[in-house]
């Protein structure tokens, strides 16, 4: 998954989750039912059982008609099923107008009643969703602008913790994000000074209670500290556990099979490993099959002992990556790092400096980048 400032994908479920008595106005708490359907799609997105999510949401949009709430989780859906979305593929526009459209519905119910709590919540969820998308295909400013758009809603779940435990997702989130990400993407940090400050201790606090207390954002709040701890903060001894826990939850996920197989990479625990990367190498989406075959290069260089077999692999994976462009920067600094690796192992030195320079420049997170840079710095 791309992690970026993006938040509150789960904004539907979140609302799903809301306190019926402060939120008795929110269409969808007014039908049990619908609740319900809501849950079963989130599960069956997650599990990647889509023919069974768009059942689902097909009953929804009869029962809810055209309704912000129902478009973002059309969002959801294609985010998942699409993972990673690309400007060139269709599923980018589909994702853009389903979240331009919920603006359009909100801002319309915002000119009669401007404190419609509903429409600032989904309001917060289609600018923060609209910024992530916009941030993964290099618009930068535009995210900027998304995020922006986004703040101004994200305020009111800092006020709603005591009450409602789904909000631990967002505050967490924001106090995390907003202190990291500025340190790792310098591009950012002369227009930080209209966001507050955060905190970067207790938003990971924020996030682990979520996990404890939410719902409909547990799986979110799970999710995102697996991510903190295993990438930003270089923990994978503290990441395992969330990655583990995910894995187990959504066994269909092929996205939580990559994180903890490469988790156990991060803790060079191979033992366990070989039929998970078996599992991506075998899926029919390409995206997985290029994660698999970075991870199975790492399991011939690192486990077996075969350099030779890791190369073909890698390169496999490089030639996946470009031709079904799949391909994610810190996935491809995994991939650069292991051919980097095994040339110098081979005494290619040239091809070794060429590889362990483009893994440090694609590493998205320091403690990636400074696998490469160590070894740069070696030869």
């Amino acid at each position: 998954m791309k992690n970026t400032l993006r938040t509150y994908i789960f904004t539907i479920v979140a609302l799903v989750g809301l306190n019926h008595q402060s939120f008795s106005q929110y269409k969808i708490l007014n039908d049990s039912n619908a609740t319900t359907l809501v849950q079963q799609a989130i599960d069956s997105i997650y599990n990647l059982n889509f023919d069974v999510a768009d059942s689902l949401i097909g009953i929804l949009d009869n029962k809810l008609g055209e309704y912000p709430g129902n478009l973002l989780l059309k969002a959801f859906y294609t985010n998942w099923k699409y993972k990673p979305i690309k400007e060139q593929h269709p599923s980018y526009t589909q994702f853009e107008s389903y979240l331009n459209r919920s603006i359009e519905l909100c801002e319309a119910m915002l000119k009669d009643d401007k404190d419609n709590e509903e429409a600032n919540f989904f309001m917060m969820a289609s600018h923060a969703f609209l910024a992530e998308l916009y941030m993964n295909n290099g618009h930068n400013f535009k995210a900027l602008g998304e995020a922006k758009s986004a703040y101004k809603y994200i305020k009111i779940g800092f006020d709603q913790l005591d009450t409602n435990p789904e909000f631990y997702f967002s505050s967490g989130i924001f106090n995390y994000y907003r202190e990291k990400y500025p340190e790792e993407n310098t591009f950012y940090k002369p227009f930080i000074w209209f966001f507050r400050s955060g905190d970067k201790e207790e938003g990971i606090n924020m996030l682990k209670k979520g996990a404890e207390l939410a719902s409909f954002t547990k799986a979110e709040c799970l999710t995102y500290v697996f991510h903190i701890y295993l990438r930003y903060e270089d923990k994978p001894n503290s990441s395992m556990h969330y990655a583990r826990l995910l894995h187990n939850k959504y066994p269909n996920n092929l996205h939580y099979v990559a994180n903890y197989v490469e988790n156990s990479i991060r803790l060079n625990q191979y033992q366990h490993v070989l039929p998970l990367i078996q599992r991506l190498l075998e899926s029919t989406d390409t995206y997985y099959q290029y994660l698999g075959e970075i991870f199975y290069g790492n399991y011939l260089e690192n486990h077996t002992n075969n350099p030779g077999g890791a190369l073909t692999e890698y390169k496999k994976a490089d030639i996946t990556g470009n031709e079904k462009d799949c391909r994610e920067m810190h996935y491809d600094s995994m991939l650069f790092l292991g051919m980097g690796r095994v040339y110098q192992k081979q005494g290619s030195l040239d091809l070794a400096k060429d590889y362990l320079k483009k893994s440090a420049k694609s590493a998205e997170y320091q403690a990636y980048r400074e696998d490469a840079l160590e070894l740069l710095n070696a030869r």
